[in-house]
């Protein structure tokens, strides 16, 4: 992270549809979000690559254009290091075993961002600072 400072951290399910339906995106988040660089856990990257091979990314394109488009000037990229690796194992014991959601929360808590999710058990876990809102599906 070098760029800019970045405040928030957004899971991948909110970056994705952020770059392909944005109007699923709550009104109130689009604006936290207005004019500020935000992070994306390099992990995602491999996440979206698993749910394009599973048929569950509605893509025009390919995966390389997603991403082209997806990771654009106000996104920075957060490397996993060997603490947020560490910190993966300290979680509650509820919370769920997703190696995805447990690497992006655990990124979160020791960067000290503010995770943007629609994930109530991320929210739930109070593991990291929460920016959250209920996902609600495009009707497009």
């Amino acid at each position: 992270m070098g760029r800019q400072t970045v405040k928030y951290l957004l899971d991948t399910s909110v970056w994705i549809n952020r770059a392909l339906i944005p109007e699923v995106i709550p009104s109130r988040i689009r604006n936290l979000l207005r004019g500020e660089v935000c992070g994306v856990c390099s992990i995602s990257y491999l996440e979206t690559a698993i749910l394009h091979r599973l048929g569950r990314l509605p893509l025009d394109g390919s995966l390389e254009d997603f991403f082209a488009l997806a990771h654009g000037q106000d996104i920075e990229t957060v490397e996993l290091t060997p603490k947020i690796a560490r910190l993966t194992n300290e979680l509650p014991e509820s919370f769920q075993a997703d190696p995805f959601d447990r690497t992006i929360t655990a990124t979160a808590h020791a960067m000290k961002l503010i995770l943007v999710t629609a994930d109530r058990k991320i929210r739930d876990a109070d593991f990291c600072d929460v920016e959250f809102y209920p996902f609600k599906p495009s009707k497009a």
